[in-house]
């Protein structure tokens, strides 16, 4: 069952891909498109000017974050002792990190003392959900995923989210109702689809599944994952 969760949750978030570093670009615009590679460069460069500065070590913290470097996220983070800024910004990336290292429940501490001090991004409990997940605390998690839909986040995102949670419990029917209305609005989206395809596929309802893998994945592909996911059907039929 806990594979399972951990395989639904690898379509819940998007990787973080940087593109080629443009030099010159400023700070704003390689955050904006998310160029981590850039960033990096951009604050060590900073740093080299003001060497421990928190402010810099924070940046340098999240970016490397980002790029899946945890050794140097962590190394920079470590270095904001008490005396550093000790902020809303600073326990969200930090919990981040905790999560990268697969350390929920200090994932789960950093965030509630990110909402704490007032965070002003959403995406925190979408964060804080999937840590309560990894947990099997899906009563928390519910919770936190609600959260986020009540503070503004994408309304389909959040119940794409509470559909693994159904599914990691076995409330294949649940997932269905919750990702079916959602997919026929967004046929396009592969996280949806194969969310959705897995809880047809432990329903029961294999055309339906396979109807909807192929229209994101090759016959090859598609039948690789069906047969993939048969042997959880078969075992709760058992």
């Amino acid at each position: 069952m806990r594979l399972l969760f951990i395989i639904t949750l690898l379509f819940t978030l998007s990787g973080c891909v940087s593109p080629t570093v443009q030099h010159g670009a400023s700070i704003k615009n390689l955050e904006k498109i998310g160029n981590y590679k850039g960033i990096v460069e951009h604050y060590r460069k900073q740093l080299v000017n003001k060497p421990n500065n928190p402010i810099i070590m924070l940046k340098l913290a999240d970016a490397y974050c980002h790029l899946g470097d945890t050794e140097s996220a962590q190394f920079y983070i470590s270095q904001l002792t008490a005396t550093h800024i000790h902020n809303a910004e600073y326990y969200f990336v930090a919990g981040n990190i905790n999560m990268a290292t697969e350390k929920y429940q200090s994932a789960i501490n950093n965030y509630k003392q990110a909402i704490k001090h007032k965070i002003n991004n959403p995406i925190i409990y979408i964060k804080q959900g999937i840590a309560y997940g990894y947990l099997d605390d899906y009563q928390q998690a519910t919770s936190s995923f609600n959260q986020a839909r009540l503070h503004g986040y994408d309304e389909n995102t959040v119940k794409n989210n509470l559909a693994t949670l159904k599914i990691a419990q076995n409330k294949n029917q649940q997932a269905v109702d919750l990702l079916l209305p959602v997919y026929q609005q967004d046929p396009k989206n592969k996280k949806v689809a194969f969310n959705l395809a897995i809880s047809l596929v432990r329903n029961g309802d294999l055309p339906q599944a396979k109807q909807i893998l192929l229209s994101h994945y090759s016959q090859a592909e598609t039948e690789q994952l069906i047969n993939a996911l048969k042997p959880h059907q078969e075992k709760m039929k058992q």
